[in-house]
């Protein structure tokens, strides 16, 4: 059975959700300095937890429009 493309998207932003998740905690061991040339090497100067949040609004957002649970 074939996933419709909506719902693959939603599966594919809940890993994205993992994933911000993972990074996030992976930042929180770098040195300042590191944490400084990652964030300065993001396209908006975004650190991973500033992605996570928007992970988890898009998500929550886009499943409320939804209705989905």
């Amino acid at each position: 059975m074939t996933m419709r493309p909506l719902d693959d998207f939603l599966y594919h932003l809940h890993k994205y959700m993992e994933y911000t998740t993972e990074m996030r905690s992976s930042f929180e061991h770098l040195t300042a300095r590191e944490k400084q040339i990652v964030q300065e090497a993001s396209p908006d100067h975004l650190g991973p937890e500033q992605l996570s949040k928007h992970a988890y609004k898009w998500h929550d957002d886009l499943y409320e429009v939804l209705d989905k649970d």
